[in-house]
């Protein structure tokens, strides 16, 4: 690995792409994962579904539908098993340049979207290249980012055009960026909300990632150490998975749209009998 890491503008990785991605080869699955379908050269591969989430009042929530991940830097045999899945969409939610520097691997039959939901609108990118940056700056940046998904004009749209891009989607979709934990973990509770899975089940889920990317962030961190290490504690912030931040989220929803579907079509411009056939269909499996 170069000494000269760049940080990703996307925060999920706090490193440069090419870092996580030489990490993320060596490492692998970290954990089982909740269901049935495991990825051994992607870490934090699983079901949006989880394990059939309850759902209120009744029922659970359709597995097999909507899968989420990190970067798509599959293998051979796990890009075997995507095919036989059938997942006929892939929905990127990097930005233009963490793409550049780690295309996904596409399986065969796949429509692939590339959609930065950032916008451009975080400062994290200003802690790209030289400089450093504090532990303070890294919160705040974290706690903008989380607040714009729902507040800023520009992350809703690209959200929801993620979200309509899964609801076209004619068979299993994939929804992933770097990490798999801040734009993906969002669109996933958001999925997770309009089938009607529990609050304290879609903030359980996105928890799930700190435990299955114990090894990689072991790694990330092992390589700032050694590297950088007046920068460990700001990039614990930026690769850390804290609950504050879903819930900073789940707060803004609330108070500014008041539940998921307002969110989608009001705020992030999705057309309504679209949210309503996908989220009967995110209940159902139909």
């Amino acid at each position: 690995m170069g000494a000269e890491a760049r940080m990703t503008t996307g925060v999920d990785a706090g490193v440069d792409a090419e870092v996580v991605a030489e990490v993320g080869a060596e490492v692998g699955a970290s954990g089982p994962a909740p269901g049935d379908v495991r990825l051994t050269s992607v870490h934090n591969f699983r079901d949006v579904a989880g394990p059939g989430y309850a759902l209120h009042p009744t029922g659970s929530m359709a597995r097999g539908l909507v899968y989420r991940s990190t970067t798509l830097s599959v293998g051979e045999d796990d890009l075997g098993v995507l095919e036989r899945l059938g997942v006929s969409t892939i929905v990127d939610l990097r930005t233009g340049d963490e793409i550049t520097r780690q295309p996904d691997v596409i399986p065969a039959g796949a429509d692939y979207l590339a959609i930065d939901v950032l916008a451009g609108n975080t400062s994290a990118a200003a802690f790209t290249g030289v400089g450093t940056f504090s532990v303070e700056d890294a919160r705040r940046e974290t706690a903008i980012m989380y607040e714009r998904f729902v507040l800023g004009d520009e992350e809703r749209t690209g959200f929801g055009r993620a979200v309509s891009a899964v609801a076209r989607s004619a068979g299993p979709a994939i929804v992933h960026c770097t990490a798999g934990k801040d734009r993906t973990g969002w669109t996933s509770a958001v999925l997770q909300l309009l089938a009607g899975v529990r609050e304290e089940d879609v903030i359980a889920d996105y928890m799930l990632t700190r435990e299955l990317s114990v090894d990689f962030v072991n790694s990330i961190r092992a390589y700032v150490r050694a590297e950088m290490p007046e920068r460990l504690d700001a990039i614990d912030v930026l690769i850390g998975v804290e609950e504050s931040n879903i819930r900073r989220s789940l707060t803004a929803l609330d108070s500014e749209f008041g539940d998921v579907r307002r969110y989608l079509v009001d705020g992030a411009g999705v057309e309504e009998d679209l949210v309503e056939e996908l989220g009967a269909r995110l209940r159902t499996g139909r």
